[in-house]
């Protein structure tokens, strides 16, 4: 690999949204989000082939809006969630859900990244992760070892955990912890750690990064005056970066 000249892909439209297909074992793939604001917006599943160096990609259309995060079911290859942006009543909503690929879309034949007359298909909108109540959707974040049927959104300043239920076409939130403190706080970003039984969660907001307990959705520690982009998890809750 050391000889092989870097591979490239180049999208349409900006994106700001990536993801690793962490279910699927037989392929390195990735998908990725776009942001438009005048055409629909994309889920660009991309395969990358290590034999041969080369990258095949397909294409979906997300109709719903620019998409600001994307995660991948750690059980269902075939579904995914998104937040995206859309405009209701002349305003910006940040909305959050959960999808699935169509059933055909990986026997389509794969196309080099230079075709552009491939016509996309549509994802399959499963159910929305929206509570109206608790602010506008930042992130959503998969139990890390789980079955696929919980997920924790992150939206304003409250975490909510939700169980997805009936192939993922019905989700409720089953508990919440709330971000408090002086001025409007938000989440920034967070990370479900896979060790202690997916019991802890990591989030950050302006420069403090907070520890949450699962198991009674309360705050645990904290680390001040951080710097940072994302937020990843070694195993103790002490090992943040």
């Amino acid at each position: 690999m050391e000889d092989d000249a870097p591979v490239i892909y180049g999208l349409e439209f900006q994106a700001r949204a990536l993801t690793a297909q962490t279910a699927e074992t037989d392929a390195i793939r990735f998908l990725v989000g776009t942001q438009s604001l005048k055409f629909d917006n994309q889920i660009h599943i991309i395969d990358f082939d290590d034999e041969n160096n080369i990258i095949n990609k397909n294409v979906l259309l997300h109709q719903a809006g620019e998409i600001w995060h994307i995660g991948a079911s750690p059980a269902d290859k075939a579904v995914l969630t998104t937040c995206y942006n859309k405009t209701s009543n002349s305003r910006v909503v940040s909305c959050a859900a959960v999808w699935r690929m169509p059933t055909d879309w990986e026997t389509a034949s794969h196309e080099s990244p230079d075709d552009t007359a491939h016509n996309p298909q549509t994802l399959e909108l499963l159910c929305h992760l929206d509570d109206s109540a608790h602010g506008n959707a930042a992130c959503v974040l998969w139990e890390p070892m789980g079955d696929g049927k919980r997920v924790i959104s992150l939206a304003d300043n409250h975490a909510l955990l939700w169980d997805l239920q009936e192939s993922s076409t019905q989700a409720t939130v089953s508990s919440t912890a709330t971000l408090e403190g002086k001025g409007q706080l938000k989440f920034n970003a967070g990370k479900w750690s896979p060790h202690h039984n997916c019991s802890q969660l990591a989030t950050a907001n302006d420069t403090v990064i907070r520890g949450w307990d699962l198991r009674t959705m309360s705050h645990s520690t904290s680390w001040g005056h951080a710097f940072y982009l994302r937020v990843t998890l070694r195993r103790g809750m002490n090992h943040c970066k």
